[in-house]
C-alpha cells in the first residue's frame, strides 16, 4: 500500500472509531508529512484532476488539503475577472478565465461551481459533467476527512470562505443564515434554515486558512 493509501486509510479508521480530530493538529501534520515526502505524486494528482481524469477518494482528499501546503495557496485571493466578463455576456471568455483560475487553485468549490454553470450555458456538456463530478468528489473528500460537521469535533475543514457557502448551499440546502459565531480556535458555528424550513447548525474549521492567511 502506497503512502497516500496509508494516510487516508488511517483517517478513515479514526472516523470509524468516532475519534474526534477536527481540532487536532495531527490531521494537518499527516497531510504535511505526505506533501514533504510525495510532492511529485501530488503534482501528478493535480495534473490528472485538471485533465478530468478519474481520481480515487484518497487522491481527492490529498488534492484538497495538500494544496494548502503549497506556495500557490492564497486563502485571501479573489478575482472578479470572470464576473465582469459574465456581466458583459462574454461567456466564452469568462469560461476561459475560470479555467485559468482552476489551474491556479484546483480546490476552489466556487470556481468549479461557476465552471459547471457556464459550461451549461455554453452547451459544453462534457465539460459540465466533468466539473460537476469534480465538485461532488471534492465535497465527498472533505466529509471523509472531517465528519458530518454537526459538532465541533467533526467540524468541516475548509480551504476558502467560499467553500463554506458552497457546502452550506449544495450539501445542506441552506436558504438563509440565522446566526454565525466564530470561536477563538477558528471554528465557525452557523445556524441556518434549509429548503424544508428546518433550522440546523453546522460547524466549519478555518484553522488552516487562518494559519496561512496570517
Amino acid at each position: 500500500m502506497n503512502k497516500i493509501k496509508t494516510t487516508v486509510a488511517a483517517l478513515a479508521l479514526l472516523l470509524i472509531g468516532n475519534v474526534a480530530f477536527a481540532q487536532n493538529d495531527a490531521f494537518y501534520n499527516e497531510v504535511r508529512n505526505y506533501m514533504a515526502d510525495n510532492r511529485a505524486e501530488f503534482n501528478k494528482i493535480v495534473s490528472s484532476f485538471l485533465a478530468g481524469d478519474a481520481l480515487s477518494p484518497d487522491e481527492y482528499t490529498m488534492l484538497y488539503y495538500g494544496y494548502t501546503f503549497t506556495d500557490a495557496y492564497k486563502p485571501n485571493y479573489t478575482s472578479n475577472k470572470a464576473d465582469s466578463l459574465i456581466n458583459l455576456k462574454k461567456y466564452e471568455d469568462a469560461f476561459k478565465a475560470l479555467q485559468g483560475e482552476l489551474k491556479r487553485d484546483p480546490t476552489s468549490l466556487q470556481t468549479l461551481f461557476e465552471l459547471m454553470n457556464l459550461a451549461d450555458v455554453l452547451g459544453k456538456e462534457k465539460e459540465s459533467t466533468q466539473y460537476q463530478k469534480s465538485y461532488v468528489n471534492l465535497v465527498k473528500a472533505i466529509f471523509l476527512a472531517c465528519g458530518d460537521g454537526l459538532s465541533t469535533d467533526s467540524a468541516i475543514r475548509i480551504n476558502h470562505v467560499t467553500d463554506e457557502f458552497q457546502i452550506l448551499s449544495s450539501y445542506f440546502r441552506a436558504v438563509s443564515i440565522v446566526s454565525k459565531e466564530l470561536s477563538p480556535d477558528f471554528v465557525d458555528k452557523i445556524t441556518f434554515k434549509d429548503s424544508s424550513g428546518q433550522t440546523k447548525t453546522v460547524f466549519f474549521d478555518f484553522s488552516r486558512y487562518m494559519v496561512v492567511a496570517e
